[in-house]
């Protein structure tokens, strides 16, 4: 299986490392970058070739605007925005699929993460 690389984008502090964490134990998964400011998220998709943009899930449970755009961008790049209390995921990919989850344990998330 290919190794994912993972943006950390604009995620509080100790969210960003409880998933640096995380992600570090899995085998097949790599944060390349932490960006703080979305405006920087282009270079950094170009730069490292990433396969994925994790970030915190807006208050109001969706994805940010700003998201489609990047998509229509770089299709080949999934986003996921995870609530600051972890219970809830919204991933968005190609085509504006969007999926929501709740309450994934760890596993579930790497295991989603390296598919």
């Amino acid at each position: 299986m290919a190794e994912q690389k993972i943006i950390l984008a604009n995620i509080p502090r100790l969210m960003r490392d409880m998933l640096n964490r995380i992600l570090f134990k899995a085998d097949n998964l790599e944060v390349v970058q932490e960006v703080a400011d979305y405006q920087n998220l282009p270079s950094a998709i170009e730069q490292f070739d990433a396969d994925w943009v994790l970030m915190e899930l807006p208050d109001v449970e969706q994805m940010p605007e700003w998201v489609d755009t990047y998509i229509d961008i770089y299709p080949s790049v999934h986003f996921m925005a995870i609530s600051t209390d972890s219970s809830r995921v919204t991933m968005k990919w190609l085509e504006n699929r969007e999926e929501k989850f709740t309450d994934l344990t760890l596993p579930d998330l790497i295991h989603i993460l390296e598919s």
